[in-house]
């Protein structure tokens, strides 16, 4: 029996390694994975910091790794396999999954259907003939990490919002998943794209990732509304998950225009509507993560294709076994910190 050196959640704003054990054969529906290389996600953070999730749960959800062993009835992947493993987990043959909407799955009792203990040495996936996806040897695990979820979050941003070309659109924070919106909306044709922020290395990556022009939070709403002639955006995308973020997304977007949420808003009870008159015919999408074998393929196809680079998102590189000192590092956000690679 395998035992993982993992990173779990001991309570409220804590973290820390700890063993856990998996057994040799992976029960059905399931794949034993080794970890090649894994992340800390925003989400991370929101559940150790704000969520009321119990101590003991084994963290992370972002992995590549290699398949040391399969369960009953997974017959699209073998020992030896270098996979993506989605986020959230799906069967595939549920309603939702069958319309499409893995990420919803009714088996895995979405929206709890998140993978756990992808940041450890070894991990378990549920439902993995739908939930994994063989990764080309053309392309290096860097490459294909963020296909698990921030990159296929941030398109779906702006997919959710039914992008035209030419269209203007505003991206309210620049964190790994505003930034993958930008470089969603630079990839489906957007005519001009701006974003918003404030910390200089994230303004400098998204005008690498495709941003036209940054904007300072303070000045965003004014500036936008001047440079559209009081009109507003097309499309606006909230990827922060803060009331005065979604409030000022609100604000920008034109009549009969979309404003797209992907931010998690887990400190807050509540999520306020503007009343200022700013909701009239407009348009509010909100997205959980698209996931699953044929989404992740769809992905790669892009990083193959060349059609988007994410690898710059990886800011700094440490060994899983010091997972708790990388949560303080994301959560302070020091030395431009984006995404930190865990390798064993």
């Amino acid at each position: 029996m395998p035992t993982s050196n993992t990173c779990v959640k001991t309570g409220p704003h804590s973290v820390a390694m700890s063993q856990i054990p998996y057994p040799d054969t992976p029960g059905p529906g399931q794949a034993l994975i080794r970890t090649t290389l894994s992340t800390i996600c925003g989400s991370d953070m929101h559940i150790v910091d704000e969520m009321p999730i119990p101590g003991g749960v084994p963290m992370g959800h972002e992995a590549i790794g290699i398949v040391e062993a399969v369960g009953a009835g997974v017959t699209g992947f073998k020992a030896g396999d270098r996979v993506a493993t989605s986020c959230l987990l799906c069967c595939g043959i549920c309603a939702r999954c069958q319309e499409g909407d893995q990420s919803v799955c009714e088996t895995f009792n979405a929206p709890g259907n998140l993978l756990f203990g992808a940041q450890g040495e070894f991990f378990l996936v549920n439902g993995a003939q739908t939930s994994m996806a063989k990764v080309p040897d053309s392309l290096a695990d860097e490459q294909v990490l963020f296909v698990t979820d921030i990159m296929s979050t941030g398109f779906a941003a702006i997919e959710r919002a039914a992008i035209r070309p030419g269209d203007t659109v505003a991206i309210f924070a620049q964190g790994p998943v505003g930034l993958c919106a930008t470089a969603g909306a630079r990839t489906y044709g957007a005519g001009t794209i701006i974003a918003v922020e404030s910390i200089p290395e994230r303004v400098a990556m998204a005008k690498r990732f495709g941003a036209d022009v940054v904007l300072e939070p303070g000045e965003a709403v004014s500036k936008i509304m001047a440079m559209t002639g009081g009109k507003g955006v097309d499309i606006a995308v909230e990827a922060l998950g803060h009331q005065v973020t979604f409030e000022n997304a609100c604000q920008v977007t034109r009549i009969g225009g979309t404003v797209s949420s992907v931010g998690v808003y887990g400190a807050f009870p509540e999520l306020k509507m503007p009343t200022s008159g700013s909701f009239i015919h407009r348009k509010l999408v909100t997205t959980l993560c698209p996931v699953g074998t044929k989404r992740m393929d769809r992905l790669m196809a892009l990083v193959s294709g060349g059609k988007v680079d994410l690898t710059p998102l990886i800011t700094h590189s440490m060994k899983i076994s010091d997972t708790p000192a990388g949560y303080d590092l994301f959560r302070k956000k020091e030395g431009g910190v984006l995404k930190i690679a865990l390798r064993p």
